[in-house]
């Protein structure tokens, strides 16, 4: 039979590996993660004091040429570098010695020793779960992800009655389908026209309804007023009237993207806006189409679809919003060669105690926002 002393001794010099063997499950609990692993967009490993990467925001000029017409040629400049930083999360416990040696036999109630790293790790995964929709540039969110939130803001809505392809109202319209986007990601600016740019071949309309310039809108998301009173012939002004019509109009707003890559493959709604989104979703309109890697297949069960998009909820998307998500334009990036990462037992001479640690460091990559939207009460700025 062992002393206490043999106990203390294997508690401390015995490290428990359960992160590494739930890193799978880790991903699989939460849609948006799924998505992304199953997507092989979760990338291990990485280095450096941050990373970058280059924004295509124009094209080159194009003018007119019979065969004989003289050419000019000079450099142009087609990239915007967009750069973030890492950002961590760590949770810690301890269990002194004297509690050790009392937490075992007929008398231990709960192993608390034995699952520390597990019970850890699950504070980090909750902590985790919140992170894809997080602002990364709010106050006090210095080490929080830069999730979607840090592109969606929004300044009162686009004036469609405007002759101008892209101008914000003074204030914000009910009548009006969209939100004005204006917030800075990865150091670049979403406003629409901040770059410049200008409609195509069209002299009236307003973005998103009329093909425009790169410059105008490559870093722009799509930001959906549901509660725009011009979204049915009642003018209703809320979520209830309009909720498919507002996630009708970021999914085929976003197809402006043209590649099949850049399109909308998951839309994350607030659970009262999935419920009442569901009420109004009679099952006759619905078709059931099994996306292959879906959230279906991955047998999640809360899940339906809508003009082939999946449309799901998830307790930590935040209240009265939905998010469209292209998963083929996002990453989660980490420095470790896992997600999570477990620490310890230490033992401290001095307080006698054994002290434990899991921690995360990455940060989320959207390559670009305008390939995202959102749909919110678009009343006044956000």
């Amino acid at each position: 039979m062992a002393s206490p002393t043999d106990w203390a001794r294997v508690i401390g010099t015995t490290i428990v590996q359960h992160t590494r063997e739930e890193e799978l499950a880790t991903f699989r609990k939460f849609k948006i993660f799924a998505m992304l692993e199953s997507s092989g967009n979760v990338v291990m490993n990485q280095s450096g004091r941050g990373f970058d990467w280059n924004v295509r925001y124009r094209n080159a000029p194009v003018s007119g040429n019979t065969g004989d017409t003289p050419r000019t040629f000079s450099r142009i400049n087609m990239w915007k570098r967009a750069e973030l930083p890492w950002r961590g999360f760590t949770s810690t416990d301890a269990v002194y010695r004297r509690e050790l040696l009392e937490n075992r036999g007929q008398q231990a109630l709960v192993d608390v020793a034995g699952k520390m790293a597990s019970r850890l790790q699950e504070s980090l995964e909750m902590h985790l779960s919140y992170q894809p929709y997080k602002d990364g540039n709010a106050a006090n969110a210095e080490n929080d992800f830069h999730g979607m939130d840090s592109f969606l803001n929004y300044s009162g809505t686009v004036d469609e009655s405007n002759a101008k392809v892209a101008e914000p109202r003074s204030s914000s319209n009910t009548a009006d389908r969209y939100g004005f986007p204006d917030d800075t990601y990865a150091g670049l600016s979403t406003k629409l026209g901040y770059y410049g740019g200008g409609r195509i071949n069209a002299t009236t309309g307003t973005w998103p309804n009329v093909p425009v310039d790169s410059e105008l809108d490559f870093y722009s998301p799509v930001v959906i007023n549901y509660n725009a009173s011009s979204f049915n012939a009642a003018g209703n002004k809320n979520w209830k009237s309009n909720c498919i019509f507002a996630i009708r109009e970021g999914i085929h707003q976003c197809k402006r993207n043209d590649t099949k890559e850049s399109q909308i493959d998951m839309v994350v709604l607030d659970r009262q806006l999935y419920i009442q989104f569901l009420n109004q979703y009679a099952d006759k309109e619905r078709i059931q189409i099994t996306k292959e890697g879906g959230l279906k297949a991955m047998g999640f069960s809360d899940v339906t679809t809508l003009d082939g998009v999946e449309v799901c909820s998830e307790y930590a998307c935040p209240a009265g919003r939905g998010y469209g998500l292209s998963i083929g334009n996002m990453e989660l990036r980490c420095l470790e060669n896992q997600l999570f990462v477990a620490e310890g037992p230490f033992f401290d001479e001095e307080t006698q105690a054994y002290r434990y640690a899991c921690s995360s460091l990455g940060n989320l990559r959207f390559r670009s926002p305008r390939n995202f939207f959102l749909l919110a009460p678009v009343t006044a700025a956000a």
